[in-house]
C-alpha cells in the first residue's frame, strides 16, 4: 500500500496526496515492468507552474495510444486547487513569492510563486490577443499557426472566448458607451488605435468554430483540442445585443455593436459553459492539471508501486532540479539523458529519460519562469553549446512598461447611466488599444480599465470586490468608491523594444543556490532613465505616449466635470472641470505613476525562437538549437512581447509544442489498419478503447491498463472482463493478438457469444451458476462464463481447484480442454488417468504452437451458426494450427441472436496474477 493522505495540524491532505507523488515513488515506478516494458519517463517537464501544467496536460490528453509517461517536477508545494479569487475571501493574498536571482532593487522584481500552478494562481486574467503587427521577429510559420488555430484553442481553454458575462450592469454599460462615444470624436484620444482597425472580439471572430475541449478528451475522445469548423457563422444582431447587455429594441447599428465589443475586457473568466459542465471561473492551470492527474490515477488503478508504474502522469512537488544531464553525440549535437534533482532531505538523485524507441525519443521540457529557464539553460549548455546557441542565451530580456492612473469621478459625469433603484455594488472592466509611431515604427500599448461604484461600501464590500475586479492589487483604490462617485483605474501596459543590449540574464559571479550559480538579471531601467541605448530611448517615448492615452481616456470618462486623481502626490489631487491632458501631467507627472519594469511578472525573450540557427536560441517549437530533445516552454521563447499579457500566447505555444512532440518526437504505438474486410474493435487508440467496458467486482483492482496501444491485464483478485460494449454480433470471424510475459503464470481467455454481462442472466443460466457457487451477483464477469464460451489462454492448462475430474479433485493440470486454443471446459477426449479411459470428445482439439514470453500470438476465432473454429499462429515464426473445432448443442449458451437481433458480445479476461497483453482486435 502506498503513502496515504497525511494529517497536518489543521487539514487532511487528501487533495495533495492524490494529485502528487513523492520523488521516491516516481523513481521507484521506473524500476517496475508493465506488460513487458520498463516504465521510464518519456517526458520530464521541469516546472509545474502555468505553462508546465498546460503542456503536461496537453501531452497526456493528446496521447491517443497511451504510449508515454510524463513527469512534472515542481520546486514548490501544492497550495491551492484553483485561482485564489475563485475561493472564499479570507483577507489574505496568494502564496508567498520569492526572488531566486540577483537584480537591482529599483527593478522591483516580485519573483516567482513557488507552487503548483505558479503565477496562474494569482494573475489578473487580462488576455488580449497579440495583433499581427506585434509579432516582431517571430517566425512566420508560428504566427500563422497561432492566428489560424492556436489562439482560438487557447482562448477557449482559458475562458477568454466569450464575452464577459460576469461583468455587466448599468455602470459597465454606461462607461462603455461613454468611452465609445469619446473615442469616436476626432482628436480626443489621438493615441488610441481606431476600433475599426482591431480584429473582432473572440466571441464574434470564432463564431462557428468549436474547439474540442481537452476535458472531452479526458472522457475518451480521440484527439485533444483540435479545432473543427461548424460555420462560418455570423453572430446575429440579437446575439450582439445580448453580449453587450443592450435591450432587444436598442437601435445601435451592427457596425457600432461590433466596435463596442472590442472595448470589452478580454478576461480569462468563464462563468457559463456547456450544459452539464461547471465553469472554470478565473483561469488557473491547476484545475486542468488536477483533472488530468485524476484521469491518470483512475487509469492506473492503484497507488502502490505497480499502480504508480501504470500511471501515465506523475507530479512531484518540492523537488529542485539541479542540472539537466546531457551527452554530446558523434555529430556534435547534444542529447538530454535525464535530470539531477535534490529532494526535501537534501539528497541528490538522477532521473533518467526513457531510451530511444522505434525512431522516436524522449524529451525534457524546461517550463520554469523566463529567468529561471534561462539560468538552467545557460548552466547546462554553456560548455556543450559554446559558440553556438549558448552564446545568445540570456540576451533579449524584455518585459512591459506599466503605469497606473486612478481617478474618482462623480456619477453625474456618466451621461449614459440609466436610472435604477438597484443598490448592489457595480463593477466594470474595459480595454483600449493604443499606439505611437516612434523611430519610424508603430509601438503598441493598451489600457486595462477597471471601475467600481454606485453603492456605499459596507463591511462586506471588500469580499465582494475581491470577486469582481480583475486585479486585486487595485482593491484599496476601488474601496474608495461611493454611491455618488465611481473609482476608475486605468492601467497602461506597453511593449518594450527587443534586443536591448542593456537587458540580459547571465550567471551570477558571486551568488549560488544548491552549489550552482543563480541568475543575475539586468533590465534596461527606462523608468529612471539610466539606460540610454537606442532601444531604451524608443521605450521612453512609447511610455510617454501610453501615459498620454491614459490621460485622454480619463478625461473622456470625467466628461468635463471636476474629479480627483487618487494616489497623486501621496494622497489625492482635485482636478477642475474642463481639465486638460497638460493639466493632468502637471498635477500627476508620468514618473509618479510608473511601476518598475521588473514588477509586471511578464519577463520574456531570453531564449527566443527563430528560423535562423545563427541568430536565435530555439527553433519554432522551442527546441534549443543543436540539441535533439531539449525544449523550452515559457515566454522566454518570445522574440518580442507586444503589449498583451503572455498568458494567451504562452498557452497557445504550449499546445502547439505539445502537438508537435506527440506527432513527431515522442514514442508512440504503431496503429495497424485491420486486415481487408475486417473492422477494428480495438486498434490501440483512445477512440476504439472508449467502446469497451469493464465488468467485474465493484472497485476491484483486477482490471486492464490501456498502455502503448495495448490492453494489459493486471491484478490479483477475482477475474474481470473487458468487453466490446458498442455492438453485439451473431456470426463472426475474430482476429486478435496476445502475448504472455511469464510462462509460469499466463492464464487468460477470449470470451465470445456471451450475453450483455451487465444484464441479469436468464433463470436457467443463473441456476447453473448458483449450483456451481459462481458469484454472478457480485461479479458480472461470471455472466460471460455461463452464457458464452471462452477460448482459453494457458499453456500450463492449470486444473481448476474447485472442479472434480471423474472423482479426482482438484482437477489435474495439462488437460486439453483447459489449454491454449481450446474452448474452455468443453470436453476434448482427455485421458482419465485413474481409469485409463478418455473423456468424451465434444471439441476436437490439437495443440498449437507454444506461447513464448514477449512473442505476439494470433487467434482467429470463427463462429458460424453453432460451429466454432479456433486457429493459433505464432506471428514471429509463422507456425499456425487449427486448434479446435466445436459444434455447440447447448441451447442456452452461445446465443447468436435474440428476436432476430445479434446478441453475442466479445470480451477478454483479466485473470489474477497472470499479466497478458492484447492488441489488434478485428472482426468481420
Amino acid at each position: 500500500m502506498g503513502l496515504q493522505a497525511e494529517t497536518t495540524t489543521f487539514t487532511l491532505d487528501n487533495m495533495g496526496r492524490f494529485l502528487c507523488n513523492t520523488l521516491q515513488e516516481a523513481i521507484d515506478s521506473t524500476t517496475v515492468t508493465v506488460a513487458g516494458r520498463s516504465r521510464g519517463f518519456d517526458v520530464i517537464v521541469i516546472g509545474g507552474g502555468t505553462f508546465g501544467a498546460v503542456i503536461a496536460s496537453r501531452l497526456l490528453l493528446n496521447d491517443e495510444t497511451h504510449s508515454r509517461r510524463i513527469l512534472v517536477l515542481e520546486s514548490g508545494p501544492f497550495v491551492l486547487p484553483e485561482h485564489f479569487q475563485n475561493l472564499p475571501y479570507l483577507g489574505i493574498g496568494p502564496p508567498d513569492w520569492r526572488v531566486p536571482w540577483d537584480s537591482h532593487p529599483a527593478l522591483g522584481y516580485a519573483g516567482l510563486l513557488f507552487a503548483i500552478g505558479g503565477r496562474s494562481l494569482a494573475w489578473g486574467g487580462w488576455s488580449p490577443q497579440m495583433l499581427h503587427q506585434e509579432f516582431k521577429n517571430w517566425p512566420p510559420s508560428v504566427v500563422a499557426a497561432l492566428e489560424n488555430t492556436y489562439f482560438q484553442q487557447s482562448s477557449d481553454q482559458i475562458g477568454a472566448t466569450d464575452s464577459n458575462d460576469f461583468i455587466y450592469g448599468r455602470l459597465h454599460t454606461a462607461l462603455r458607451r461613454q468611452l465609445f462615444d469619446g473615442l469616436a470624436v476626432p482628436g480626443k484620444a489621438p493615441h488610441a488605435l481606431a476600433l475599426a482597425a482591431l480584429p473582432d472580439h473572440p466571441a464574434v471572430r470564432y463564431a462557428g468554430l468549436e474547439a474540442t475541449g481537452d476535458l472531452a478528451v479526458a472522457a475518451g475522445a480521440a484527439s485533444g483540442g483540435s479545432t473543427t469548423t461548424t460555420g462560418p457563422a455570423e453572430v446575429s444582431d440579437d446575439e450582439l445585443r445580448r453580449f453587450l447587455g443592450l435591450r432587444p429594441t436598442d437601435a445601435t447599428s451592427r457596425a457600432q455593436m461590433l466596435n463596442l465589443m472590442k472595448l470589452e475586457a478580454p478576461l480569462a473568466v468563464q462563468t457559463r459553459t456547456e450544459p452539464g459542465d461547471f465553469p472554470i471561473n478565473k483561469f488557473s492551470a491547476v484545475p486542468e492539471l488536477i483533472k488530468v492527474a485524476r484521469v491518470a490515477g483512475v487509469e492506473a488503478g492503484g497507488i502502490d508501486a505497480q499502480g504508480d508504474a501504470r500511471k501515465r502522469l506523475m507530479i512531484v512537488p518540492k523537488v529542485s532540479v539541479l542540472d539537466i544531464i546531457t551527452e554530446t553525440q558523434a555529430d556534435n549535437w547534444v542529447r538530454v539523458t535525464g535530470v539531477r534533482v535534490k529532494d526535501t532531505d537534501g539528497l541528490e538523485k538522477v532521473i533518467s529519460l526513457a531510451p530511444t524507441s522505434n525512431g522516436h525519443q524522449s524529451a525534457v521540457v524546461v517550463a520554469l519562469g523566463t529567468i529561471e529557464s534561462t539560468r538552467l539553460a545557460i548552466n547546462t549548455f554553456k560548455d556543450s553549446l559554446a559558440g553556438r546557441a549558448a552564446q545568445r542565451m540570456g540576451k533579449n530580456l524584455i518585459a512591459h512598461l506599466r503605469s497606473n492612473l486612478t481617478i474618482r469621478v462623480p456619477v453625474t459625469s456618466l451621461t449614459s447611466l440609466p436610472a435604477s433603484t438597484q443598490t448592489s455594488l457595480q463593477a466594470s472592466a474595459l480595454f483600449v488599444k493604443g499606439k505611437a509611431t516612434v523611430a519610424g515604427e508603430d509601438r503598441l500599448f493598451h489600457l486595462q480599465i477597471t471601475a467600481s461604484g454606485l453603492n456605499k461600501l459596507g463591511t462586506d464590500s471588500e469580499a465582494e470586490l475581491f470577486k469582481k475586479i480583475p486585479d486585486t492589487e487595485q482593491m484599496d483604490s476601488m474601496l474608495r468608491a461611493t454611491d455618488t462617485h465611481v473609482v476608475i483605474t486605468l492601467r497602461g501596459i506597453g511593449e518594450m523594444t527587443p534586443q536591448n543590449p542593456d537587458s540580459f540574464v547571465r550567471l551570477s559571479p558571486t551568488r549560488t543556490e544548491n552549489s550552482r550559480p543563480t541568475a543575475e538579471v539586468t533590465l534596461a531601467d527606462v523608468k529612471t532613465r539610466t539606460s540610454n541605448s537606442a532601444q531604451s530611448n524608443v521605450d521612453k517615448q512609447t511610455w510617454d505616449a501610453m501615459d498620454a492615452l491614459a490621460d485622454e481616456v480619463a478625461l473622456i470618462l470625467a466628461n468635463g466635470q471636476s474629479f480627483e486623481i487618487l494616489g497623486a502626490k501621496g494622497g489625492s489631487v482635485p482636478m477642475p472641470a474642463g481639465a486638460t491632458v497638460a493639466d493632468m501631467r502637471t498635477q500627476h507627472p508620468y514618473d509618479d505613476r510608473r511601476d518598475p519594469e521588473g514588477s509586471t511578472h511578464h519577463d520574456a525573450g531570453t531564449l527566443w525562437m527563430g528560423d535562423n540557427v545563427a541568430t536565435s536560441v530555439t527553433n519554432e517549437f522551442g527546441r534549443i538549437h543543436d540539441t535533439t530533445n531539449c525544449y523550452v516552454d515559457a515566454p522566454a521563447l518570445f522574440p518580442s512581447l507586444g503589449s498583451p499579457n503572455p498568458m494567451l500566447t504562452g498557452v497557445a505555444l504550449s499546445r502547439r509544442t505539445a502537438d508537435m512532440l506527440e506527432k513527431n518526437v515522442l514514442p508512440r504505438a504503431i496503429v495497424r489498419p485491420p486486415a481487408p474486410g475486417f473492422t477494428a474493435l480495438f486498434d490501440g487508440t483512445v477512440a476504439s478503447f472508449k467502446k469497451w467496458k469493464l465488468a467485474g467486482v465493484a472497485n476491484s483492482p483486477q482490471s486492464f491498463a490501456f498502455l502503448n496501444g495495448e490492453l494489459a491485464s493486471y491484478g490479483s483478485s477475482d477475474f474481470s472482463l473487458l468487453y466490446y460494449a458498442a455492438k453485439a454480433f451473431d456470426d463472426f470471424h475474430l482476429k486478435l493478438q496476445f502475448r504472455v510475459f511469464d510462462p509460469a503464470n499466463c492464464n487468460s481467455g477470449v470470451f465470445v457469444r456471451f450475453l450483455d454481462p451487465l444484464q441479469r442472466l436468464p433463470d436457467g443460466l443463473k441456476t447453473r451458476a448458483g449450483n456451481e457457487g459462481a458469484p454472478v451477483n457480485s461479479n458480472p464477469a461470471w455472466n460471460a462464463v455461463f452464457s458464452g464460451f471462452e477460448v482459453q489462454i494457458d499453456d500450463n492448462a492449470r486444473g481448476d481447484v474447485n472442479k472434480d475430474y471423474y472423482g479426482r479433485r482438484p482437477e489435474p493440470d495439462r488437460l486439453y480442454k483447459n489449454r491454449t486454443g481450446a474452448i474452455y471446459k468443453i470436453q476434448a477426449g482427455d485421458l482419465i488417468i485413474q481409469t485409463g479411459g478418455h473423456d468424451v470428445t465434444v471439441q476436437h482439439y490439437t495443440p498449437g504452437p507454444p506461447t513464448r514470453a514477449g512473442v505476439w500470438m494470433q487467434y482467429d476465432i470463427a463462429a458460424t451458426g453453432n460451429h466454432y473454429e479456433v486457429t493459433l499462429t505464432d506471428t514471429e515464426t509463422g507456425v499456425s494450427q487449427l486448434t479446435t473445432t466445436f459444434d455447440n448443442t447447448d441451447t442456452e449458451r452461445g446465443i447468436a441472436k435474440i428476436n432476430g437481433a445479434p446478441a453475442g458480445f466479445i470480451g477478454i479476461q483479466s485473470y489474477p496474477n497472470s499479466p497478458i497483453a492484447f492488441r489488434d482486435i478485428w472482426i468481420k
